[in-house]
């Protein structure tokens, strides 16, 4: 999957009207071109995700689509937007993470994001996503770069304050760890 196509199927997986849209307008939201959004659609439609109805269109086979996006993020786009890593100042400051008070552009992703949510997860590694650079991290008071730290940064390439729940779940399920796997499960309802 290619980045551009990547996005693309973000936004259609965000909400089930935006495969409805029109190129324009997704090729707008997304800020891909015209041709990436044909393209896509397009590919989309010869492998049975999106149905054409006339006018409009419908999204189809979607946990398939969730699972091929899901890989295509971690395979290719994720690893694009890595910008750095960070480590707590002590591991008193590690067990009480959930204090910290983020800045606006920055979000929690994966393992963290998770454990807000229902608290089923212990974090061992931090995704922080970022509308900026890592360094509003240091503005904390909590956290410090660390080229070996168990904090990632990463690029946030989605409009809202929030992390995704479908990013939390691509994050979830890029690990080889079972108990990762066990709460991308519990998310997948949701999607």
């Amino acid at each position: 999957m290619q980045k551009t196509e990547i996005q693309i199927i973000f936004y259609l997986l965000q909400n089930k009207k935006n495969v409805g849209k029109t190129i324009r307008e997704i090729a707008n939201a997304t800020g891909v071109s015209l041709g990436s959004v044909h393209s896509t659609l397009t590919d989309l439609t010869n492998r049975g995700y999106v149905v054409e109805n006339g006018k409009s269109r419908l999204l189809r086979k979607r946990q398939s689509l969730i699972d091929r996006w899901t890989q295509g993020y971690n395979d290719t786009l994720k690893p694009k937007l890595f910008i750095s890593r960070f480590t707590f100042l002590s591991p008193v400051v590690r067990t009480q993470w959930q204090s910290i008070q983020l800045p606006k552009t920055l979000s929690w992703g994966g393992e963290p994001a998770a454990a807000l949510m229902d608290g089923y997860l212990r974090p061992e590694r931090w995704d922080i996503y970022t509308a900026d650079n890592a360094n509003a991290l240091i503005a904390t008071g909590r956290m410090i770069p660390d080229p070996q730290g168990e904090i990632y940064v990463y690029k946030r390439f989605w409009q809202t304050d929030d992390t995704p729940l479908l990013v939390m779940y691509a994050d979830l399920m890029a690990t080889e760890d079972d108990r990762c796997r066990e709460a991308a499960e519990r998310l997948k309802h949701t999607l």
